[in-house]
């Protein structure tokens, strides 16, 4: 679990540990002074020791990849067996902690860097998209979508609209299931083994249809190939949907940008489809650009 080391074990588990303490946690507030100027406004700072102590525990095993005992956590962290076990057997509840092959010792569980890499911060995708995509849809005069993943379904987070009289497009806050959208099966034909094993057990656990799994699987060395994915909408006859992942900084996929491409009777549909395939490629470039801080790089290559 050495990858864990570098997260904010604390922010992202604040939540969920107050959860796991319940009201046995006392939560003391003591005031801080004011500054020698006297400006600056008093300030709480709390404590919450039954919290405190399960991040002691995260962190710890953030720390040990080999996995450490019951006693050496104990030991390692100053408190008796009998409380850090009590801590233990609910965090390893709530899935956040295992037991590896040795029973007798924990290690943490792949749940907390599900939870960091599902869920990018919305506002700096949307801003990093929000520049690409308007040029995109002036372009091309077709509308675009950003979806990402949420759970078991990909969820429209950003769209802009075509300048065009008639034209097709996504609601933010559309839901899809993962294998019946571009953007779905974009996200789960890029996704590790590991990630992908992790969703098709949720799904399976809500009743899901996990049939097109393997088609969509296989479609992964098309997309890395040509970095497009292009269907038919299972949705709307006549829509074909074109997307293009995106990438965090250390590329992984974090969304995915899709146009649904509407063919107008008075354009010629084999000369307008390489175009709007150049410009999208470009448009999801640029937002991975902007992502992992190299802005810039792709200008030469715009459509």
């Amino acid at each position: 679990m050495q990858f864990l080391n570098g997260f904010h074990c604390q922010s992202l588990c604040a939540k969920i540990l107050f959860q796991i303490c319940g009201r046995e946690d006392e939560i003391i507030a003591t005031n801080i002074p004011t500054s020698p100027g006297g400006k600056e406004p008093r300030r709480k700072q709390y404590s919450a020791p039954a919290l405190e102590k399960g991040l002691d525990i995260i962190e710890l095993l953030a720390r040990e990849p080999e996995g450490i005992s019951l006693k050496e956590i104990a030991d390692r962290l100053g408190r008796s067996v009998g409380e850090i076990f009590r801590m233990l057997a609910v965090l390893e509840q709530r899935g956040y902690v295992r037991t590896g092959e040795d029973v007798d010792r924990y290690e943490l569980s792949m749940r907390l860097f599900r939870l960091a890499h599902w869920h990018l911060p919305v506002n700096r995708l949307t801003r990093a998209a929000s520049g690409p995509m308007r040029r995109l849809s002036l372009q091309t005069g077709q509308s675009c979508h950003l979806a990402i993943l949420s759970g078991s379904r990909s969820v429209v987070i950003a769209k802009h609209d075509s300048f065009r009289d008639r034209n097709f497009s996504m609601r933010v806050g559309a839901e899809s299931p993962i294998f019946s959208s571009c953007s779905g099966r974009i996200f789960y034909a890029l996704l590790d083994h590991l990630m992908r094993d992790t969703l098709l057990t949720y799904i399976s656990a809500e009743g899901g249809d996990v049939s097109q799994a393997r088609l969509v699987r296989d479609l992964e060395p098309k997309i890395r190939d040509s970095g497009l994915l292009e269907i038919p909408s299972d949705i709307v006859k006549g829509i074909l949907d074109i997307g293009t992942p995106i990438y965090d900084h250390d590329r992984t996929i974090c969304a995915a940008l899709v146009i649904p491409f509407l063919h107008r009777v008075e354009t010629d549909k084999s000369a307008q489809l390489p175009f709007v395939r150049e410009c999208l490629l470009y448009a999801g470039q640029s937002i991975s650009d902007a992502l992992s801080g190299t802005e810039g790089e792709t200008a030469k290559f715009a459509p």
